[in-house]
């Protein structure tokens, strides 16, 4: 408990961001040590010179941490401080873990980051139809693999990663640039509800935070913190899911890329990634294998929840059967871009009555979508 205050309240001093916490924790043992210390002695943590080291004592002098931490703990109740054990060990091994770390819903799935892995998807917030369409297949192979999946519950590719990761019954952890309680964008207030109940929102900011643009970036550093790896599915030259993936590379975790379209502008960031060294996800099966080289520890994972619980998710997804050898030729020949039925009832030599009938049963399963104009694509 005293370490906690400590925590609170050096993260409550002026000039003192997570690096240079995290550097005076180092520094002294613990936090409460360098409160008790000689001003000269703070100087000698690298990043503290005269005018920080003169504000840090007289802030030390009219601060008591104990009772900063009994009054904050009355308007904040669900925070973690890197004293407290669930706070997670992954996301204080960075070079600037937060201080402080707000949360809501289902706590004990820090726990399980100790024993699962846990991949961070991100992406554009104005993904192609085959930026979505990859991200809900991945992410859906994560969540039936037992894959933790990671994101920032922003538009498009972390909607979409959210989204398939509860409807595969997986659990998944979004980091917020906001309060946990404030929902943005206001479009995504059932989903941020549903991941409250069934998986872990978490913000370094307090309750009440509006949305700021400069809280992003600084939130892509706790995305790539929480991941032992990033994928980044669809991302344009300029991108924040660059800004993940990078700051992923610098925290030793692995980066995958999904390669795309050159004359798709939102493929240029995957693309330079994979030109840079991130590994190129080929199909979801490669990306599975690739992660089962990930260190891992062997702790049991976190139970799941009992059916009919508030924090039941839908029913893990069965492998699906094979398909017949009629609608599997016809599955074969639609692409990942749209396909008129003329163009289809053309390639096949197949009577259009039947070809119906295959596409029909094939939108069922969900493995093909119709378009206007009587086009199909990859479902």
């Amino acid at each position: 408990m005293a370490e906690r205050a400590y925590w609170l309240a050096w993260a409550q001093a002026h000039g003192l961001g997570p690096t240079l916490l995290k550097r005076l924790r180092s520094h002294f043992g613990t936090l409460a040590a360098a409160w008790q210390a000689d001003g000269a002695d703070l100087l000698a943590v690298e990043g503290i010179g005269l005018g920080l080291g003169a504000s840090l004592v007289a802030y030390r002098q009219r601060v008591s941490p104990l009772d900063l931490l009994a009054s904050y703990e009355q308007q904040h109740p669900n925070f973690w401080t890197p004293a407290d054990a669930e706070y997670p060990p992954l996301l204080y091994e960075i070079t600037d873990p937060p201080p402080l770390l707000y949360y809501r819903g289902r706590p004990e799935l820090v726990s399980a980051l100790q024993s699962m892995p846990s991949v961070g998807v991100v992406g554009t917030r104005n993904p192609s139809a085959y930026g979505q369409r990859w991200t809900r297949r991945l992410t859906q192979r994560l969540a039936t693999h037992d894959v933790i999946v990671v994101s920032g519950l922003a538009k498009g590719v972390d909607r979409h990663a959210h989204q398939q990761t509860l409807e595969s019954g997986g659990l998944t952890i979004a980091v917020l640039g906001t309060g946990v309680d404030v929902t943005y964008p206001i479009a995504h207030q059932a989903l941020q509800a549903s991941i409250a109940s069934q998986g872990l929102l978490l913000s370094e900011y307090p309750n009440g935070t509006p949305p700021d643009r400069g809280h992003f970036p600084r939130r892509n550093r706790i995305i790539a913190g929480l991941s032992r790896a990033v994928v980044v599915t669809e991302a344009p030259a300029r991108s924040g899911a660059l800004i993940t993936a990078h700051l992923a590379n610098d925290y030793g975790r692995e980066v995958f890329a999904l390669p795309g379209s050159l004359d798709n502008p939102n493929s240029a960031g995957c693309l330079a990634l994979i030109n840079q060294g991130a590994q190129m996800v080929l199909d979801d099966q490669t990306l599975i294998a690739a992660l089962g080289q990930l260190p891992q520890l062997s702790n049991p994972p976190l139970p799941a929840p009992e059916a009919g619980s508030p924090e039941a998710g839908p029913a893990r997804l069965s492998p699906d059967p094979p398909l017949p050898p009629a609608m599997a030729k016809v599955l074969a020949a639609i692409a990942d871009e749209p396909i008129a039925l003329d163009h289809l009832v053309q390639d096949l030599s197949q009577p259009t009555g039947e070809l119906l009938a295959a596409l029909v049963q094939l939108e069922l399963l969900g493995l093909v979508t119709q378009l206007p104009g009587m086009r199909y694509q990859r479902g």
